[in-house]
């Protein structure tokens, strides 16, 4: 292994390319900062919209099924449905809505040839990178053979 003495040569060329490389780090870091809040912000959105669904389909899921215990079944298989189903759904989802959703519609009776019970409400998006707008939550309880109130 030969090594030649340039005096300080590998200094001076480093010190070269770092005075004229002086403001890359900062100009890549305003130009990545903007886009990497904007990222940022679309998770969050996401996420947090996400969890009030969430919250807001088990609240209807489980008025849904209150309601559908509501629905009485004659012995001939006549479906009738009075609004004590209705009233019982929606007062068991207001029970337990959160301040960013609201009841929009209940239906008990017959959905779809069988028993059952469908709410319907909307929920408020969080809003923090695209302007807040409703999202629709649909949740339907079917009627089980003997789950209805007077079978208990």
């Amino acid at each position: 292994m030969v090594h030649f003495a340039f005096r300080n040569l590998e200094g001076k060329v480093a010190m070269k390319l770092r005075k004229s490389e002086r403001g890359q780090s900062m100009l890549l870091f305003a130009v990545l900062l903007p886009i990497m809040t904007l990222f940022l912000l679309g998770i969050l959105d996401y996420m947090v919209t996400n969890a009030r669904v969430m919250e807001t389909v088990a609240a209807a899921d489980l008025a849904a099924h209150a309601g559908a215990q509501e629905i009485i079944v004659l012995p001939n298989g006549i479906i009738t449905s009075n609004t004590r189903g209705n009233s019982i759904a929606a007062s068991y989802f207001n029970s337990q809505v959160p301040p960013y959703a609201h009841l929009s519609r209940v239906s008990c009776g017959r959905h779809q040839g069988r028993p059952a019970c469908m709410v319907q409400a909307q929920v408020k998006s969080a809003g923090y990178l695209l302007p807040s707008r409703p999202v629709t939550v649909n949740a339907i309880g079917y009627l089980a053979h003997g789950i209805t109130r007077g079978d208990q």
